[in-house]
């Protein structure tokens, strides 16, 4: 991220110390229909282009690409902007001494797109990408701080490592994992040999485990355990359903009083709410997805401890180890469940495996870390 600050810096700089042509700037805009038939020409600068150029005697009609650069100084009002709009010749004329409006450009060309890439990153905010831009921050700092719910002098409060959250913290806005009886059509949930967390609380019953696995809490059911094929079966829908959730990015706005709190349209503003008629105005609040990257790895990190028989060796251990009355009354029974089904218990947890395999949010590139203090070997 260091990276990307210095290229956002080094370019401000290029960009103020005009050191970049000025036909870099230019903006193509297409006329939708007559210069003269647009209602709020004022604040858009193709339409003033347009006029002015037909006050000249050119001819311009509906469907004329207009190329233009904004020049001097709006101060970020759109009106100003507008009327501070030149075609390219005249700008690049060497008698016209027009420049480019730097702040302009940085705010309205370069900021939006640089937010929208850096979002998924954490630690960065509009604010931080504005200082490197060399703009004014305040205009940014209410926009940034929403957003979290924090201020910023809260960005560099140390927090521990995931490992060492307690699962009943860690694991609390996690679904519980629900199963079907294919005999007797009773949905009921699976918390573990050893529940190691209390995940979103479910109306169905808990399931009973035995020397034969899993068996269906409907005591007139005739299966005496759910099979082992239709375990996995679900397990591997119940996984592939919470991906899927994820990359359907749905997101929801902040704003308790927002009408259109959630929706699947990006705003080209990054997080900024687009409102309740998508038009990017009439609310204040920002959103954020709905199930990001961190939710759904530690989705699957619950769904591969329901399954982990080590870690429930661990915590029948530690019961002993701590004289803690909870499951005292069968914790021979517990290590005798555990042996009779650890075949099943680590053929399911290596489902889920493969797809903890597949996720970056676990990974960390060393080499990208100490790529500036070692050098790569020939």
């Amino acid at each position: 991220m260091t990276k990307v600050h210095d290229h956002l810096r080094e370019l401000a700089h290029q960009m103020r110390e005009q050191q970049i042509s000025a036909n870099k700037y230019t903006i193509y805009t297409q006329l939708g229909k007559e210069p003269k038939d647009y209602p709020n020409g004022a604040s858009m600068p193709a339409v003033q282009v347009a006029l002015k150029l037909l006050s000249r005697g050119k001819r311009v009609k509906a469907k004329d690409v207009m190329s233009f650069i904004i020049c001097g100084s709006c101060d970020g009002k759109a009106d100003i902007a507008a009327s501070n709009a030149y075609p390219v010749d005249e700008v690049l004329s060497s008698e016209s001494g027009l420049l480019p409006d730097i702040d302009y450009y940085l705010h309205k060309q370069i900021l939006p797109p640089v937010e929208r890439l850096c979002a998924p990153i954490q630690g960065t905010n509009v604010t931080l990408l504005a200082e490197c831009l060399g703009l004014d921050t305040s205009k940014y700092r209410v926009q940034s701080s929403s957003s979290t719910g924090q201020s910023l002098n809260n960005q560099h409060e140390i927090f521990p490592l995931e490992s060492q959250i307690p699962d009943h913290i860690r694991f609390k806005d996690c679904s519980p994992f629900l199963l079907l009886c294919p005999t007797c059509r009773t949905r009921f949930s699976f918390s573990g040999l050893i529940p190691l967390a209390s995940p979103s609380s479910s109306t169905c019953p808990e399931a009973t485990i035995s020397a034969s696995g899993l068996s269906c809490p409907n005591i007139s059911c005739s299966r005496p355990s759910l099979p082992f094929l239709s375990l996995t079966s679900q397990l591997e829908s119940t996984l592939r359903s919470s991906i899927s959730t994820y990359y359907s990015s749905w997101v929801k706005c902040d704003e308790p009083t927002c009408t259109c709190p959630r929706t699947r349209s990006i705003s080209v503003y990054g997080h900024r709410c687009l409102g309740p008629k998508l038009l990017a105005h009439g609310c204040q609040g920002r959103v954020d997805f709905e199930t990001g990257a961190k939710s759904i790895y530690n989705q699957l990190l619950y769904l591969y401890s329901l399954f982990d028989m080590k870690r429930c060796e661990d915590k029948i251990t530690k019961i002993k180890l701590e004289g803690d009355d909870r499951h005292a009354d069968n914790k021979e029974e517990k290590v005798s469940l555990v042996q009779y089904n650890r075949t099943k218990m680590d053929t399911c947890a290596s489902v889920v495996q493969g797809y903890l395999d597949k996720s970056g949010w676990g990974w960390v590139d060393m080499r990208d870390l100490f790529r500036g203090v070692f050098r790569d070997e020939q």
